[in-house]
């Protein structure tokens, strides 16, 4: 009797050990880098990621002052994933039906902004990025 008490609690102990080592995280991981347009960094933006190999996970972050971080609670799981990268110079006025028209009802001075990342990296961008299991997952891009 002895004997079997202690194989149940060895195995209950073995089963505790195990399940405290199972990642919170569901097998997201960290992504940081920095973004440069022409050399200079991104001063204010977004940059998402879109799943490209049925992963479950998509994120977009802030970019400030060159940089993002998408923390591991809310990251990326392993695969390939394509990038966009937005950043509005945040002081054209802009018409976003007619760009050769002034902006807002009657030309006022709603400020929409240009976007100033091209759209190979935007809106038609078709750069991939691989987020690997064994980290760190440090992406830089330099956007010509």
């Amino acid at each position: 009797m002895f004997r079997l008490r202690l194989a149940a609690s060895g195995l209950a102990f073995l089963a505790l050990v195990f399940l405290g080592c199972s990642d919170p995280d569901g097998g997201r991981m960290e992504v940081t880098g920095t973004v440069k347009l022409k050399g200079i960094p991104v001063k204010d933006g977004t940059i998402s990621f879109d799943p490209l190999d049925g992963q479950d996970t998509r994120a977009t972050a802030m970019i400030v002052a060159g940089e993002y971080s998408i923390p591991k609670p809310s990251g990326l799981r392993p695969g390939n994933y394509l990038v966009r990268v937005s950043a509005g110079d945040q002081k054209t006025p802009v018409n976003p039906v007619d760009a050769d028209h002034p902006p807002g009802p009657g030309g006022g001075a709603n400020i929409i902004s240009k976007e100033l990342i091209p759209a190979d990296w935007n809106a038609k961008s078709k750069q991939e990025r691989t987020v690997n299991k064994d980290g760190p997952n440090r992406i830089d891009l330099a956007i010509p």
